[in-house]
């Protein structure tokens, strides 16, 4: 219990405390350095006990009011620190850097809320618990995963977009679609089922389509009803008494061949 409960006290941490996240991306940076990309593994697993034995005792709310409070003054203090706009620019730059986990976490969250409300209200409480536990695995990769990408990648905040896309990704694949996704993709199936119905529907009302034994070409022909034994019964009948083989006057008859089964009767 107690492996468990530094756990999920840790994954708290790394999503809402910024102290945790700078000490992950500050202790990879230093090993970096010196093994270069040699057990990257075993460098981000001791970044991250690192952080944990670090941050194990402070103040968790304090350290996480202070980070949102300071944004503003701290932004301001490095622009007016440094020296010309370049340097103003990186200064602010490396500030929203170190907030960014933080601040990328609470819009995540924001935008995940409706998706567990809509769980909680289509599966209840079970199904709305798992979605929320889902939520926050992705959440946690992701965050996870753009304060790693600010240590490899020397590009500020590009970096960390590039490693939480990558964390976030996959997570997905681990934990599954969301139930906002899986619902989006139910109603568009229903939508094309019920298109796909009214378009049937419509051919099937049209009296000039007819249903049958369709050929290659999709169109329906009209099924005989007479053998051709019996329609040339039927036209001797018609034609007799007149000179020679009627037959062979009828049109009907030599471009569909009737006359010649004269020869075969």
């Amino acid at each position: 219990m107690v492996g468990i409960s530094r756990i999920l006290k840790a994954g708290g941490r790394l999503l809402f405390d910024p102290k945790f996240q700078d000490t992950v991306t500050d202790s990879i940076k230093a090993s970096k350095k010196v093994m270069g990309y040699r057990k990257m593994h075993k460098q981000i697993s001791d970044a991250f006990i690192k952080a944990e034995q670090t941050t194990r005792n402070t103040n968790f709310w304090s350290g996480l009011k202070k980070s949102l409070t300071s944004l503003g003054p701290d932004i301001k203090s490095s622009w007016n620190a440094a020296s010309g706009f370049g340097g103003k620019s990186k200064a602010v730059l490396k500030q929203l850097g170190k907030r960014m986990p933080l601040l990328g976490v609470l819009l995540t969250a924001g935008l995940e809320l409706p998706n567990i409300i809509s769980a909680f209200s289509d599966k209840g409480i079970v199904g709305g618990l798992v979605e929320t536990g889902k939520s926050t695995a992705r959440l946690a990769g992701a965050t996870a995963g753009f304060v790693i990408g600010q240590a490899l990648i020397p590009i500020p905040i590009v970096g960390g977009l590039i490693g939480g896309f990558v964390g976030d990704w996959l997570l997905s694949k681990v934990v599954g679609k969301s139930h906002s996704e899986k619902k989006a993709e139910a109603e568009a199936q229903v939508q094309s089922t019920m298109e796909q119905q009214q378009n049937t529907g419509a051919i099937t009302a049209n009296p000039y389509v007819q249903t049958g034994n369709y050929g290659m070409s999709g169109l329906n022909y009209a099924q005989p009803t007479m053998t051709p034994q019996q329609l040339m019964a039927m036209q001797q009948m018609l034609y007799s008494g007149g000179l020679g083989n009627p037959m062979d006057q009828d049109f009907m008859a030599m471009t569909s061949g009737i006359n010649r089964l004269n020869y075969l009767c």
